[in-house]
């Protein structure tokens, strides 16, 4: 199994984790003491790449802005999560926001230059009705 297939499989695993953790926490905390105390479970990784990196970050200007837009982006994105597990089953709601992965295709395609064969075209089509499906 190639190294980036095992670190997607995991990232699936604590991203389903996260969605059950997430749904439990709003639903005793209210969707801002929920965030404030879900990003605490940032710093343990924090610390382990600062110490990992010796506390240097080196990289053209651009890199550090994609990192701080990708850091807002997941931080806002966070929050509106929260949210709508409030007010919705996470049934329903996970699936829809897991739907980014359309954005960043198309997003993907458009400004990266990337290429998006018919097969993924398919497979984008089938995961907006799987969404749609699930959330009737």
């Amino acid at each position: 199994m190639s190294t980036w297939l095992g670190f997607s499989l995991v990232a699936l695993v604590l991203w389903g984790l996260w969605g059950v953790f997430s749904k439990v926490a709003t639903g005793h905390l209210g969707p801002q003491a929920a965030y404030l105390l879900g990003i605490l479970g940032y710093l343990p990784i924090i610390f382990l790449l600062l110490y990992e990196t010796g506390g240097r970050i080196a990289g053209p200007v651009w890199g550090w802005v994609a990192a701080g837009g990708a850091g807002a982006a997941t931080a806002a994105a966070l929050y509106f999560y929260y949210r709508a597990l409030v007010e919705g089953p996470v049934s329903i709601v996970v699936p829809i926001t897991s739907l980014y992965q359309v954005v960043t295709v198309i997003l993907s395609y458009v400004f990266l230059g990337e290429n998006l064969s018919p097969r993924q075209l398919a497979g984008l089509v089938l995961a907006v009705t799987a969404v749609w499906l699930l959330s009737e």
